[in-house]
């Protein structure tokens, strides 16, 4: 059955002196159900399965940051208490995707005798996603032949990237991104916590550049508290994001469809050499732009192709420059039918 979501964390009250010098997002991970909410039923559902000893196989995805880890980790300590190091493997697949891990690794620890313990041991595998297919298959046949007396938790963000044999073997549960206010009120608590000055458009840029993953919001918000003693405001989270301000993406792109190819070009040159701006990183911020201006849908949809285009070349290509001036050219043809339209 597939379950929806969402997961926000609570603070870990860590008793260890040397709880500050953690990164924020180990220091802030959730260590118990109480640091857990808004996902009751998904706890509750996991919980109740293994009481009943009718735990199946578990896939969680969706995208980074949104509490997939730790959610099971959760699980996994409240279930085994004391033992939850002996009866539970958790490996990396994007370390270690190839398919020895699947034949060694995974085999090995379910193989092995389960001497004061009872019920099920526990395989999570986090990023299974970037596993090979080969190493898939090997996995599939893993799970059937230790099912008995092992479950396995398989974490990724994407599930069309993980075979279909796997798919159907496992309960899904789905997390969805944070919601705009739920991470804000979370980063907004984390500042408090530390002592941090953040603005209210600071607090909107991190949730907004973070996109719904509270890991990279909290990454990005202690970048901020390491950049600056003073109150965080708009710009710096922007310049320690290497992101550009809406006000310099608004120029760009009133540049871009009125003037000159040569000035469009040294507009986007000083977004990569003075803000630090990857190529990549305009096009992505373009596209989603090009849908909040007044422009003609056969306009707009030419725009998105060609800039869908760009996407693809720039993934095959070393040459940032180059591809700088190809996406300036790229408005071109269109400016003749943009005409005003641009302008707000």
């Amino acid at each position: 059955s597939l379950h929806s979501v969402t997961f926000t964390l609570i603070e870990t009250h860590m008793a260890s002196p040397h709880a500050s010098t953690l990164p924020w997002i180990e220091k802030y991970r959730p260590s118990a159900f109480c640091d857990i909410s808004d996902q009751n039923h998904v706890i509750k559902t996991v919980l109740k399965l293994v009481a009943e000893k009718q735990m199946p196989h578990l896939l969680f995805y969706g995208p980074p940051g949104t509490g997939k880890t730790s959610t099971i980790l959760t699980i996994a300590r409240a279930y085994f208490g004391d033992q939850a190091g002996q009866m539970t493997l958790e490996l990396n697949a994007s370390d270690d995707r190839g398919i020895e891990v699947v034949r060694n690794e995974i085999q090995s620890f379910a193989s092995s005798q389960r001497i004061f313990s009872s019920g099920y041991k526990l395989v999570i595998l986090d990023e299974c996603d970037s596993m090979t297919k080969d190493a898939q298959f090997a996995l599939r046949r893993v799970i059937e032949k230790y099912t008995k007396h092992t479950r396995f938790c398989l974490i990724g963000n994407y599930a069309s990237k993980i075979i279909p044999a796997l798919q159907s073997r496992c309960m899904k549960f789905r997390f969805a991104p944070f919601q705009s206010d739920i991470a804000q009120n979370r980063i907004r608590h984390i500042s408090t916590l530390e002592g941090i000055g953040l603005s209210e458009e600071a607090l909107l840029a991190i949730v907004t550049i973070s996109e719904g993953d509270l890991r990279r919001a909290c990454n990005l918000l202690q970048g901020c508290a390491l950049t600056t003693s003073n109150i965080i405001d708009e710009r710096t989270v922007y310049s320690v994001a290497g992101v550009p301000l809406p006000s310099d993406l608004e120029t760009a792109m009133i540049t871009l469809l009125n003037d000159d190819l040569l000035v469009g070009v040294n507009t986007l040159q000083s977004l990569t050499k003075i803000m630090g701006v990857a190529v990549t990183d305009i096009v992505s911020l373009l596209s989603k732009r090009i849908f909040e201006l007044h422009l003609s849908s056969t306009v707009r949809a030419d725009i998105i192709s060609a800039l869908a285009d760009m996407e693809v070349a720039l993934s095959h290509v070393s040459c940032e420059k180059f591809q700088l001036r190809a996406l300036a050219s790229v408005f071109t043809p269109l400016k003749a039918d943009t005409g005003n339209e641009t302008k707000r």
